[in-house]
């Protein structure tokens, strides 16, 4: 039995004793989840293991729409001490990425075992409070901006990370270690195996490890705020404790052939109560130190966000929250040659969907989910969100729209070639979106929910239904 579970277990039986509690509860979700995906399920294939048996590419947009598909039933555990440490952890059912794909009314629950989702838990963690802070290890997403369209860590869905947050007075810092999938394909294993960067000494870094170390440093008042972040990838290499110490790792990185740094600089302003103006502005030097490579003059990679949120209460009729966000990426934004210094989260869907029968088997689906960005790099995109909840809690609706413009680079795509490129690269694609859902809260155990969506763009249309209920009980 994992530990983690021994753990929450062995809470759940001293649940008499004072101050611990315990918490569970089930979810049961039945429906329809439509959500615009790429043409294709699979853009390539990531390996071949043998005649037919692969490793599938998955494109990004329909794997973070996957993301969001809501389990068909939940086993949740928790336990806590107080107010002052907590444990929690969801265990679901999900339905297989490719069977909700290839399902044309994308119902949310599984017919047959072979539609089942093997990648669980998606969510265990532990978290200690504390006056000034807390600090949180396990798996699940980091909660360091008020907007899915952070260029900081906003990509992923989920890190397996320790995230030590301190708050005292106007100070704030901010300290995160991911452990990242350092899975490679044959290809490029070979690349890793082979290529180096100028002042490496032409040394090359093989270790199967990849871990990713945040550290932001700011103050916050109630005028607004600013904080300078640094992002420190290390690939290829085992993590010292120089490497990883949150009182030694500041600038003291110079990317010697497995290390990669990005540094970002965000700022927000409250002009009036309720509302937020914010900027990120994230740059990554990609210059050699001087006199190593004669001649080579580097360049520098930028990516930049602002955006606006404004919270409008309404007495009895509500509240009502509004957001915009602008987005520009650079072609080779979070990009790198050497494979495990690409500023990506790979995350393996494994899968017993395919039948190893057939000629076109695959038991592994893979997305590289950006560490920055949500859509990725070579990205201009306009955001604009709308939520309504109801005073009573009982009713809430959300719409989301927006006009996306992309390139041709990907997280994925050889970096080289898209350093030499400009904004929106090769063939640009247009998109607008329009996503609507609203829900209905019954009773404590029961809400309905009904939603609908399109997205347009050149020779293709998309549209999509959502509708279910959700039961949940304990």
């Amino acid at each position: 039995m994992p530990f983690f579970l021994i753990l929450l277990l062995s809470f759940f039986s001293q649940a008499a004793a004072e101050n611990i509690g315990g918490s569970a509860h089930i979810e049961i979700n039945a429906g329809v989840w439509g959500a615009p995906t790429a043409s294709t399920f699979a853009i390539d294939t990531m390996e071949n293991f043998g005649s037919n048996w692969r490793a599938l590419r998955v494109p990004l947009q329909t794997g973070r729409y996957f993301e969001t598909l809501p389990p068909f039933f939940i086993l949740g555990l928790g336990a806590n001490y107080k107010d002052d440490f907590l444990i929690h952890a969801e265990f679901p059912l999900r339905r297989d990425i490719e069977a909700w794909y290839q399902d044309s009314y994308k119902r949310t629950y599984a017919f047959e075992p072979s539609e089942l989702d093997l990648n669980v838990p998606t969510e265990a963690w532990g978290k200690w409070n504390n006056p000034v802070g807390f600090v949180k290890f396990g798996r699940f997403k980091p909660e360091i901006s008020s907007t899915p369209n952070s260029i900081i860590l906003g990509g992923a869905p989920h890190h397996d990370a320790i995230h030590w947050k301190f708050a005292a007075g106007l100070a704030r810092y901010d300290f995160i270690i991911s452990s990242l999938n350092a899975w490679l394909s044959k290809e490029e294993d070979s690349l890793q195996a082979r290529i180096t960067i100028p002042n490496a000494r032409g040394r090359t870094y093989t270790k199967h490890t990849k871990n990713l170390l945040l550290h932001r440093v700011g103050i916050d008042g109630g005028f607004g705020y600013i904080s300078i972040t640094e992002q420190s990838l290390i690939g290829g290499k085992n993590l010292e404790f120089r490497d990883f110490s949150p009182f030694a790792a500041w600038h003291n990185n110079f990317s010697y052939g497995y290390s990669k740094m990005s540094t970002a600089f965000e700022a927000g302003l409250r002009p009036i109560k309720n509302s937020v103006f914010y900027w990120q502005f994230a740059m990554e030097d990609i210059q050699s130190p001087v006199g190593e490579v004669e001649g080579d003059k580097g360049y520098t990679t930028f990516a930049f966000l602002a955006g606006y949120k404004q919270k409008i209460p309404l007495g009895i009729y509500g509240d009502i929250e509004s957001r915009i966000d602008a987005v520009r990426t650079d072609p080779q934004f979070n990009n790198n040659k050497v494979p495990l210094q690409k500023m990506t989260s790979r995350k393996i869907y494994n899968s017993n969907f395919r039948e190893q029968g057939k000629p076109n088997f695959a038991d592994m689906y893979i997305v590289d989910y950006p560490l920055g960005y949500r859509r990725g790099p070579d990205a201009i995109d306009l955001w604009w969100n709308l939520k309504y909840a109801s005073a009573s809690k009982k009713f809430d609706a959300e719409l989301e729209t927006a006009y996306l413009r992309q390139g041709e680079c990907k997280i994925y795509s050889d970096h080289e070639e898209c350093s030499r490129q400009k904004i929106l690269s090769g063939k640009e694609e247009k998109l607008f979106l329009l996503d609507f859902l609203t829900n209905y809260y019954c009773n404590k155990n029961l809400n309905l929910y009904a939603g609908a969506g399109l997205q347009s763009q050149e020779n293709r249309n998309d549209a999509w239904l959502r509708a279910g209920m959700g039961l949940r009980f304990f």
